[in-house]
């Protein structure tokens, strides 16, 4: 299932502190160290389930989308970090101009974005 593109929400999003930004590098470090929110995130088919998650580690990341694959590997502008999690899951932090940093991770049964909406 789709729920909007990345693409759509970096026009229209300004970006927002690196300070503030950090909190997706410490979403990743909380999931790179717990495999049962590793395996959660594998089994999640919803926005709603994804936000739960999500809420229950950095609530700070405000922005969400479930996006398809072709956008999750497409090659991004400019990739800050990445890595590949214990339970087979690929994420990389990106940045395209003007936007907002945005992290991606292709799990099984879903891809997602995360970022920090600005006010």
């Amino acid at each position: 299932m789709f729920f909007g593109s990345i693409r759509s929400v970096r026009r229209n999003t300004m970006p927002v502190s690196p300070e503030r930004e950090q909190a997706l590098s410490e979403f990743v470090a909380v999931v790179q160290a717990r495999e049962d929110v590793q395996f959660e995130l594998n089994e999640i088919t919803t926005l709603d389930q994804l936000k739960t998650i999500v809420d229950s580690i950095e609530p700070a990341l405000t922005g969400a989308a479930l996006i398809p694959h072709e956008q999750a590997t497409s090659p991004p502008k400019i990739t800050i970090d990445s890595g590949i999690l214990e339970k087979n899951i690929p994420w990389r932090l990106l940045r395209c101009p003007g936007g907002p940093l945005v992290l991606q991770m292709i799990c099984t049964k879903v891809n997602f974005a995360l970022w920090i909406e600005s006010c």
